[in-house]
């Protein structure tokens, strides 16, 4: 069972809409969320049991009766850290592998009375002549028409372009952008699908023809692209660098305010392409480009996580908080301030991306590690 699924089977638990089968397969699953497998040090850490114990208790007296019949077991706790908090009410865990002493802030304090919704699909259509549609107002249907191909919105986030390649005479370009705290999916003329992230943007021909499908990306995507070997699929991102693939599922994080730009291949054979030199990928690799030195590394890749915004969730391997908040700040649509010391703080953790800023931010809160404070739209982030 991977970490969506039981997290949103425990949710549905939760809310007592478990069948039989259900339950009783959450109820006997051997809870392990190990950080690590470094041993407990108990001089820097204390006391195991009585920690666990004390968070425990914390965590206990802060939900509600009815909620605290459903509360699963804790089968399995450890940590390398000093401090882990797991609450399985919002399938949530963080671990602070700096810090001795959680410390447990709560859900009333006053630097939360301000919050943010979380994203949602939005996005505008700039279509060959400049014009442009805002498709979170756009009716179903058919948007607009260029050289025979219609352009459909099929649904909540979700945009469709039907062609037929026979009667194209002139290719125009359409882009698709999302804003901060929005995405959307496409499914482009050939019938290669498209999830683009917030903050992100996608330029590409209404028709495929020639030699070769080339498409230009700003910020993340993730690719599910038809096979087609006569015609190569390419993603062209910044930085000069070109993703070459006939049919396969990937993921690209190419974001302006990144160091690198990472792909991610779960299926299928990709080609990065770079005046610096080129690599290839096989399913469960990931190549990571250096924009400061060019160079381009191929290493296992931890597929969870890099297409953990696609299936909804956040997940922070051991991140910094900084690559945390600028996470955060693009789905959300925030500013972010720093203020004192926030080096050597690095969390593990998951959480919905469904949820309001300010849950996110209490769970961080949970390892003592970090404080945050909300003023309108804009994040202090304090040691």
């Amino acid at each position: 069972m991977t970490r969506e699924e039981y997290n949103l089977l425990y949710e549905k638990y939760l809310s007592g809409n478990c069948s039989i089968e259900e339950r009783k397969a959450i109820e006997s699953y051997q809870d392990n969320f190990n950080i690590d497998k470094h041993e407990w040090n108990k001089d820097q850490m204390g006391d195991q049991e009585a920690l666990k114990e004390s968070i425990r208790s914390e965590l206990f007296a802060s939900i509600d009766r009815q909620q605290r019949k459903r509360i699963i077991r804790i089968r399995s706790w450890y940590s390398a850290a000093a401090a882990i908090i797991l609450i399985m009410s919002s399938g949530l865990y963080f671990n602070s592998l700096k810090k001795k002493t959680p410390i447990i802030v709560k859900s009333e304090s006053p630097r939360f009375k301000n919050d943010v919704l979380p994203g949602d699909n939005r996005a505008i259509l700039t279509l060959d002549d400049g014009s442009q549609i805002n498709l979170d107002d756009a009716q179903n249907g058919v948007l607009a028409s260029e050289s025979n191909t219609d352009i459909r919105k099929t649904g909540s986030g979700q945009l469709e372009y039907s062609t037929d390649n026979k009667l194209i005479q002139t290719v125009k370009y359409n882009t698709l952008s999302t804003p901060m705290g929005g995405q959307y999916q496409l499914s482009l003329p050939d019938g290669s699908k498209v999830w683009l992230n917030s903050g992100s943007s996608i330029r590409f021909p209404t028709a495929f023809i020639g030699a070769e499908r080339v498409i230009e990306l700003k910020g993340e995507a993730f690719f599910d692209i038809r096979e087609n070997k006569k015609m190569p699929f390419i993603v062209r991102t910044n930085n000069s660098m070109d993703i070459k693939v006939l049919g396969t599922q990937f993921n690209v994080m190419a974001y302006d305010d990144e160091k690198s730009i990472n792909t991610t291949l779960l299926e299928g054979s990709v080609q990065i392409l770079k005046e610096s030199g080129n690599a290839y990928l096989e399913p469960g690799q990931a190549a990571v480009l250096n924009k400061g030195s060019g160079k381009i590394k191929v290493a296992p890749a931890d597929i969870e996580d890099a297409i953990a915004w696609k299936n909804g969730y956040f997940i922070f391997s051991n991140e910094n908080i900084e690559s945390i908040m600028r996470k955060v700040s693009r789905w959300y649509n925030v500013e972010v301030e720093y203020e004192g010391n926030l080096n050597n703080k690095d969390f593990v953790g998951t959480i919905s991306r469904h949820k309001n800023i300010s849950e996110l931010l209490k769970m961080l809160e949970l390892t003592g590690a970090i404080h945050f404070r909300i003023e309108g739209r804009r994040i202090t982030v304090m040691p």
